[in-house]
């Protein structure tokens, strides 16, 4: 069993109040840090404590490397404050497996979190399981944004449209590698013809190999080529 660490006294609980956005979330003023900071202060005044504001900006909620909320969590383990409070669990986790690690970790490190909306304190045993079902919630909620998000992928990239990072070869070296294979070139005389007219690959480099002439080829901009330049036949 790990080690309870011992509180120090101090005249009021220290809150320190964790704050995020995620760079989607920027535009979104019902979310924004400052909306989120003046809530909370408003919340640790009413309840007696004093306060200390720690943001993260430009940050999902994926996992727990995040500088604030790490900076956050080793106060309240070295027992500099006395509870991590947010306005919502989405905030702090996404989560399930995080959030179930934090819950653990505040009771053998006594201390708490509190979360607004819904009303939750960790303290009591109703609001551990609130919590624990808001994370699993939060969870399925991600899951299906990046489940939506490769099916939507996977569409576009059957209708031809490129997906993911931007071309770095230009359109006319892809042609002229589509054209060298429509006329019964290998993989490998098109690397070694490209690598010998000085054309860089798609990464920059000098040397051309078979594989790399076998991605291009495997391309939706190559695969676009190849249906614009295929002759046509007639009736």
């Amino acid at each position: 069993m790990g080690t309870m660490t011992k509180r120090p006294t101090r005249d009021r609980p220290l809150a320190l109040a964790y704050v995020r956005v995620s760079t989607a979330e920027q535009a979104d003023t019902g979310a924004s840090l400052d909306a989120q900071s003046a809530i909370l202060r408003a919340e640790a005044g009413r309840r007696g404590w004093d306060v200390e504001v720690v943001a993260d900006e430009g940050y999902s909620a994926k996992d727990l490397r995040r500088p604030g909320l790490q900076d956050a969590l080793a106060r309240l383990d070295a027992g500099g404050a006395d509870t991590l409070l947010a306005v919502r669990l989405d905030r702090v986790s996404r989560s399930v497996a995080d959030f179930a690690g934090l819950l653990a970790r505040a009771k053998r490190r006594s201390w708490r979190i509190v979360l607004l909306s819904p009303n939750l304190d960790t303290e009591d045993a109703a609001g551990k399981f609130t919590a624990h079902v808001l994370a699993a919630a939060a969870e399925y909620e991600r899951d299906l944004i990046g489940a939506r998000t490769r099916e939507g992928m996977a569409q576009r990239r059957a209708e031809g449209v490129h997906c993911g990072r931007p071309r770095t070869l230009p359109l006319d070296v892809v042609e002229r590698i589509v054209r060298a294979r429509g006329a019964g070139q290998t993989l490998r005389a098109i690397a070694e013809d490209l690598t010998a007219a000085g054309v860089p690959t798609a990464r920059g480099g000098a040397a051309w190999r078979s594989s790399s002439v076998d991605g291009v080829l495997r391309s939706t901009t190559a695969a676009a080529v190849s249906r614009r330049t295929a002759p046509t036949t007639s009736a």
